[in-house]
């Protein structure tokens, strides 16, 4: 059954916009007043807006949401070549266009997965310009044997196949799965669907997936940003799933020894690498009060 608090969130009026950035077009979606604090969410790799667009109404309240596609993904343009420096050039781009960068309070920036590593690298190009960044599921602190994303990136590459092309709209969208798998089942199929119908475009001779399959050959394990919460020029958290595939029970102990202690970083129960998708009300109550924390210690 879909609860009534998701059919009112997807049904909340948005503003979407574009910002060119090098010469690509970058898509973006706005909730909210401009004149509270900023809080911009960005997916992990192959991700896009609609990944949020059924949490960020629920944070417009106290926030101004913008949720975006980086190149390559969703609605946003393509490139020949994606760098890790023009991602963070399209996140400060979002920022100034939707006008979080001449707010009274500087954004927090939230990212997912790969999206994660992202906010984490653009806190330590412009962290004077941010009040913080919170990384969902993104910051390992080891090789692990069970992470499907280390046996991905280890060794040879095998060049990415051509993404599959369904005859119709609702096949394609039928087809749609997570990658990675997640650890356990995930029950929210209104949110998986919500986000599948928002994935696909039409091609010659049917419908595919709306990323660049280009995208996939600049990914990284990025252990070296998790040394880089506590040194950065602005506040810093790290959240994850309890059954996440990129971290074990010595996670807590770990990373609280990486960040001395000085940064937030704690586990949402029962959650898989998704918690957008499978705890959205729990996802929502912990961005919430890392980032009203951080605003109200700024009043300070």
């Amino acid at each position: 059954m879909t609860p009534e608090w998701f059919q009112r969130s997807i049904a909340s009026p948005y503003d979407t916009r574009f910002v060119e950035v090098a010469g690509c077009a970058i898509h973006y979606l706005r909730w909210g007043d401009s004149k509270k604090p900023g809080l911009l969410l960005l997916p992990g790799t192959g991700g896009h807006a609609h990944w949020f667009s059924h949490v960020a109404p629920l944070f417009a309240d106290q926030f101004h949401v913008v949720s975006m596609d980086t190149a390559g993904c969703g609605d946003s343009g393509r490139r020949e070549r994606y760098t890790r420096d023009l991602i963070v050039s399209e996140v400060m781009a979002v920022c100034a266009d939707s006008g979080m960068l001449s707010a009274d309070r500087p954004p927090i920036l939230v990212g997912h997965s790969v999206g994660g590593q992202h906010v984490v690298r653009a806190a330590i190009a412009h962290g004077k310009s941010l009040l913080g960044v919170i990384a969902v599921d993104a910051l390992r602190y080891a090789e692990l044997a069970h992470d499907p994303a280390v046996r991905a990136l280890d060794g040879t590459r095998r060049a990415a196949r051509p993404p599959p092309v369904y005859p119709d709209y609702e096949s394609a969208v039928a087809r749609f799965r997570l990658s990675p798998p997640p650890e356990v089942e995930i029950h929210t199929d209104y949110v998986l669907n919500h986000i599948a119908r928002h994935s696909v475009r039409e091609v010659e001779g049917g419908w595919t997936w709306k990323f660049d399959i280009a995208l996939l050959s600049d990914l990284s394990l990025g252990l070296e940003l998790k040394d880089a919460l506590r040194e950065l020029r602005c506040h810093s958290a790290a959240i994850y799933g309890e059954n996440t595939h990129l971290a074990d029970h010595t996670l807590l102990e770990r990373m609280t020894a990486v960040t001395n202690g000085e940064v937030p970083v704690f586990v949402i129960p029962g959650s898989t690498h998704y918690p957008m998708i499978d705890s959205p009300l729990a996802f929502v109550s912990a961005i919430k009060g890392i980032a009203l924390t951080w605003i109200a210690a700024s009043h300070r």
